[in-house]
This record gives C-alpha cells, sequence and structure tokens, in this order.
C-alpha cells in the first residue's frame, strides 16, 4: 500500500492508460458491428461498393476510385480499378506484373493467398458473375525501402473485356485498423440493378 500512495501519480496515469485502451478497443468493436449502417453506397463499373462513411473519395474517374481518411493522419487508402483489356493474360500474371511494377517484396512467411471467391464475396449473383478472383495479402517491403501492409484484389468478371483490381495500403501498423472495413467492404459489393 505504501508503495502505491508513494508513485501514486504513475499508478494513476497508467490506470488511464488501460481505460483510454478498453475505450478504443471497444470504439472499433462498436464500428465493425455498425458498418453496413454506417456506409454509403458507391456505383463503380457495374458494382455497387458499401464505403464507410469515414473514407472520402480523394480521386474520382470512370475507371478508378481512391478513398483515403480525411479525419485521421493514418497511412492508408483503397484503390478500385477497372482495366479494360482484349488480352488473355491469366491472373497471376496480372498480379505478378502488378507486385513488380509497385516494387513490392511480399514477406514469404506473413502472406495469404485466395483463389475462391465464394470466401472472398458474400452475394452468390457476385460469386457467379466473377469468372476468376486472385486476392494477396500481407506484409511487404515496397521499393526496398517502406514497410507496408498491401492486400491486392484482381477479379475477372465473367463476359467482359477487362478486369478490376482492388487495393488497400497501408503501413504495417494501420493495416490493422481499415484491413477489417476494407474487406468488409468487398464482402458486401453487390452487382447494380
Amino acid at each position: 500500500m505504501s508503495n502505491f500512495i508513494q508513485h501514486w501519480p504513475s499508478w494513476f496515469i497508467l490506470i488511464g492508460l488501460i481505460l483510454l485502451g478498453i475505450y478504443t478497443m471497444k470504439a472499433i468493436k462498436a464500428e465493425a458491428k455498425t458498418f453496413l449502417d454506417e456506409s454509403y453506397l458507391v456505383q463503380f463499373h457495374n458494382l455497387c461498393l458499401p464505403i464507410p462513411e469515414w473514407w472520402t473519395i480523394v480521386e474520382q474517374t470512370d475507371q478508378s476510385l481512391k478513398f483515403m481518411r480525411t479525419d485521421t493522419r493514418y497511412d492508408w487508402f483503397a484503390r478500385f480499378t477497372w482495366h479494360e483489356s482484349t488480352e488473355e493474360k491469366t491472373l497471376p500474371d496480372i498480379l505478378k506484373d502488378y507486385i513488380e511494377t509497385q516494387e513490392l517484396d511480399y514477406d514469404k512467411d506473413d502472406v495469404a493467398i485466395e483463389t475462391d471467391s465464394r470466401v472472398i464475396f458474400r452475394d452468390p449473383k457476385i460469386q457467379e458473375y466473377l469468372q476468376e478472383v486472385i486476392r494477396v495479402e500481407g506484409k511487404a517491403s515496397e521499393k526496398i525501402v517502406d514497410r507496408v501492409y498491401m492486400d491486392i484484389v484482381i477479379i475477372r468478371p465473367l463476359n467482359e473485356k477487362g478486369y478490376f483490381l482492388f487495393e488497400s495500403r497501408s503501413s504495417v501498423l494501420n493495416g490493422s485498423l481499415e484491413g477489417p472495413f476494407y474487406e468488409e467492404a468487398l464482402a458486401h459489393i453487390a452487382l447494380d440493378q
């Protein structure tokens, strides 16, 4: 007890930090549960993307959408692009070319690859519409210097000449903050009716 009395300012700060941590965890958990309620739909090509209300469109063309959080200083963005293409390149080759263009070197022990649309998307109509999908996510070195968390999804729709490339790029630390919302946005993509 005398130890507590002697160092009461330090104990007060420690308890305050613990309470702040608990509050932050509860706030983040609440955001994940209310994702669909707190998102808006953005039409892109022939898809409807559910976007969290705290993501801001910072670039928009017919072929590309880029989102960032302008309310924070997170080192994060999400980009959704459509690429017209008549050549029959495989998705693994497109992914390989993109990774080389971005000068990414994924950590071999911390990378996940998925090719089953049923794992990524919840809507059965989207699963049928997508002819092929490949997703790679994990920690990587970018241009040898920067450490990043990259989540890249490439999708080839059925009966269309082209492919979608979606990506979420963040610093390694910030990947755990916006990454779950990027995954939820992907999971709830729907066809524009």
